[in-house]
């Protein structure tokens, strides 16, 4: 028989066997009066690791146990243990039999005198303590998931119901108590190196009513108790159970439960047995203590307490099918069967009676088949069939359904059929907008899913999506659990963001009308996912530019005109006029023109442009194209480049002609471009692309300068794959000195991902001054020369908001590099 079924009392369990855990080992007999019964740390005594309550205490023969204690005692003093001690108090206490003022008498009972210990309708509500990693959890459910599976035992998430399990972790190690205990919660403690999966299952057990085989009253035939190897003060974990305190339900001694002690458990040495099977099955002495997965013992000895159908099944996959016996041969009179669907959290079941063939009556009073919304016959009920009209595709509101098939009747029909599978997470969607959420949303998501949402809207038409909520496992590279978000239907669209931990993504426009959302977990940690909203916005720019004369903008709900360099917008808001010449450009990016491009240039035309980008970065100008009346010395039409604010800066190029020049860097922060035209030859003029360049040669003075690590510091994080070198120098005869203002950098133990490096001259041969990342280094930095070297790298992950120093000329210090 796989191990012992509450059939009495109600007692409590503390785990203390053959687990490597650190658990109370001894019966505490000291326990006050007035103890929380439902916290099996505050057991009035232990059996092993069941922990018995007063209540239990007085069900048992206790003269019995207490002598078995005192011998213990008694041995243990002797032999000046240390491991599991009891004091002299332990053994005084008011738990001897006169110490309620009445005797202790035990109770005999059999299993089904007690129905108040076993849960009604084999349901077993659960609620997980926070203080649980999402590993953990997962573990606990699948082991609860390993009883559903085999029995008709059901766990759900605790709602209101009065009696349930609270997995917690507490001092006294892995405890649980034996059966229900109705009236409140009761804890099954998963205490230090308890968190395994056949440990949870055996803990599992003894709430369904399980007590350890090894104590039921015919043990002594089958397994031997080597009483000289067992620690001592620990033989009370030995005791057997009278015939009435224990119900076997008519089930044989099960080696292979996962009730059964270990061959050594409580041994006072690893390769000394305490407990042995007396005979051998099949020629083999039979291991014991297996901590894998249920026993056919175990699974016929719930399925007895619980009543369980003998038709039917736990389903637990994806997709499947099931049938009435003998279909479609037909069924007997009298038969009773149950199947109870289960997938996982979050998802929705679908199920299709594909044939039927019933005996039809009033109501369905007679043969039927019954579908339920949940798990038991108290859920809502989602039909009542018979007869042989197929119903069509019932959906589930959850991850449950639950179907009854009775026949009453003596007439024979083929019976029916049906199959059934999980909704997959995920989904086309045509909708203009609406939300999308993690599988089991607001709850954690469940271990390895795939779920893809693919979005579609009309022609000329964008979607944009806003995350609300955004919680999944996360590390620097998106490893783990992540949300991919693309342009387009297929995994090899244009990828928006890659998207894990805590922080909430920005909001993300499609490139075209569609778009496609992926999820992925692991089979780890989960967390409590995303729920996000997408909106379709028509694109009034995609059709005939939308009514703009030079450039459209798509905005949410509208869209505005905007006109290229060297015009401004008319008064109608469609059309562009020309501006003034002389222009002031401060934006990062952006593109430069001739006068009327792409059409010609006008004649004895003067234009500037004075650009200037973020202190510490350089400007770059990129032509993407030049049309203008050639020279040799360009002494004509021409556009002329100079190295500052203006144009006694020194000059950069002097360009005509239609060769493309090569890219124009700035040594500085400040450009200024001058074009001409002269009253002959016009040409189509240039298109050049302005951009901010990090690096370069900076000059400390004793005014304090400004640097940052980005141009668009502030507005944006730094891009991804940056490699960025200053060279800051200083007059001769001083120093450098570095004040960094800002400093957040992605962080990790070696700053081998994104990083500065700081070195004492002026190039990377120079001695180095340190790596840093996280939240940086020491405020001030001294150089001993007069240059300092500034190197930054980001990789093409994580971005952080960047750095932001000040840097200024000093006489030379005699202290160290750095101070605070």
């Amino acid at each position: 028989m796989p191990s012992y079924l509450l059939l009495l009392s109600g007692l409590r369990v503390l785990l203390t066997v053959d687990l490597d855990v650190e658990t109370s080992n001894f019966i505490d007999l000291s326990a006050p009066e007035v103890i929380d019964y439902k916290d099996p740390c505050k057991a009035a005594a232990f059996l092993g690791d069941i922990a018995l309550d007063e209540e239990d205490l007085r069900m048992f023969k206790v003269d019995r146990i207490l002598d078995v204690i005192q011998r213990s005692i008694q041995t243990f003093n002797d032999t000046d243990a240390v491991n599991g001690s009891l004091s002299s108090e332990s053994s005084r206490n008011d738990m001897s039999p006169d110490s309620h003022g009445q005797g202790f008498r035990r109770r005999r009972r059999a299993a089904t005198s007690r129905p108040e210990r076993v849960w009604p309708d084999g349901v077993i509500p659960y609620v997980i303590s926070g203080n649980f990693s999402g590993s953990q959890r997962a573990i606990f459910r699948q082991a609860m998931r390993h009883w559903e599976k085999h029995t008709c035992v059901t766990f759900i998430e605790r709602t209101t119901e009065e009696s349930y399990i609270v997995f917690t972790y507490r001092p006294c190690g892995c405890c649980s108590y034996v059966g229900r205990r109705g009236g409140g919660p009761q804890a099954i403690s998963i205490g230090k190196n308890c968190d395994k999966f056949g440990i949870v299952v055996h803990e599992l057990g003894h709430v369904i009513g399980f007590w350890h085989e090894h104590t039921r009253p015919d043990r002594d035939e089958h397994v031997s108790i080597i009483r000289d190897n067992i620690q001592a003060g620990q033989e009370y974990n030995f005791l057997k159970m009278e015939p009435g305190e224990v119900d076997s339900l008519g089930e044989v001694y099960d080696f292979d439960s996962i009730m059964h002690y270990a061959r050594n458990t409580f041994s006072r040495g690893i390769f000394l047995d305490t407990i042995l099977p007396r005979y051998d099955v099949n020629g083999v002495r039979p291991p014991i203590g297996q901590r894998t997965r249920l026993s056919k013992g175990d699974i016929t000895q719930a399925r007895k307490l619980y009543k369980c159908t003998r038709c039917g099944d736990s389903l637990q996959d994806s997709s499947g099918n099931f049938s009435s016996p003998g279909y479609p041969n037909g069924y007997a009179a009298y038969v009773h069967c149950i199947w109870r669907i289960s997938v996982t959290p979050g998802e929705k079941i679908i199920l299709n009676i594909t044939a039927m063939d019933l005996y039809r009556s009033h109501l369905c009073w007679y043969d039927h088949v019954e579908v339920r919304d949940g798990f038991g016959r108290k859920a809502p009920l989602k039909g009542r069939y018979c007869g042989d009209s197929l119903p069509g595709p019932i959906v589930s509101t959850d991850s449950r359904l639950w179907i009854e098939f009775r026949s009453s009747s003596n007439w024979v029909g083929k019976g029916f059929s049906a199959v059934y599978e999980a909704a997959a997470c995920g989904g086309f969607i045509t909708k203009l907008n609406g939300s999308i959420n993690t599988p089991g949303w607001p709850k954690e998501y469940p271990p390895n899913k795939n779920c893809v949402w693919q979005l579609v809207a009309p022609t000329h038409y964008h979607i944009t999506l806003l995350f609300d909520v955004f919680e999944t496992e996360g590390n620097d590279v998106c490893k783990y659990d992540y949300v991919e978000v693309r342009s387009g239907l297929t995994a090899d669209s244009r990828l928006h963001g890659k998207y894990c931990g805590t922080e909430k993504p920005e909001t993300v426009t499609s490139q075209y009308n569609n778009m496609r959302i992926e999820f992925k977990s692991d089979n780890t940690v989960s967390k409590k996912g995303f729920k996000a909203q997408f909106f379709s916005d028509k694109d009034e720019c995609s059709k005939e530019n939308g009514g703009c004369q030079q450039e459209c903008v798509n905005t949410f709900g509208s869209y505005s005109c905007q006109c290229r360099s060297g015009f401004v917008l008319h008064d109608n808001k469609h059309d562009c006029k020309e501006a003034g010449c002389d222009h002031v450009v401060s934006n990062v990016l952006g593109t430069i023109t001739s006068p009327n491009w792409p059409d010609k240039y006008p004649s004895k035309k003067a234009c500037t442009w004075a650009l200037s980008t973020t202190p510490g970065h350089r400007i770059k100008i990129v032509f993407n194209e030049i049309d203008m009346e050639a020279h040799l010395e360009c002494a004509y039409d021409h556009l002329e480049i100079y190295d500052g604010q203006d144009g006694r800066a020194p000059s950069l190029g002097r360009f005509c002609g239609i060769k493309k020049p090569s890219p124009v860097i700035s040594s500085g922060n400040e450009m200024f471009m001058r074009f001409f035209s002269d009253n002959s030859v016009q040409k189509r003029g240039f298109e050049a692309s302005h951009s901010a360049e990090c690096g370069g040669s900076l000059k400390a003075e004793v005014k304090t300068k400004d640097l940052y690590s980005h141009a668009q510091f502030g507005d944006n994080n730094y891009p991804g794959a940056s490699d960025c070198q200053w060279v800051v120098s200083a007059e001769k005869g001083y120093g450098v000195e570095l004040i960094f203002q800002t400093f957040e950098i992605e962080e990790e133990a070696d700053c081998g991902y994104d990083y500065i490096e700081l070195f004492d001259g002026a190039d990377v041969k120079a001695p180095r001054l340190g790596r840093y990342c996280g939240s940086g280094p020491p405020e001030e930095i001294y150089s001993a020369g007069d240059a300092i070297v500034i190197k930054f790298h980001s990789d093409d992950t994580i971005n952080k908001k960047g750095f932001h120093v000040r840097y200024t000329s000093t006489k030379f210090q005699d202290t160290l590099h750095t101070s605070k």
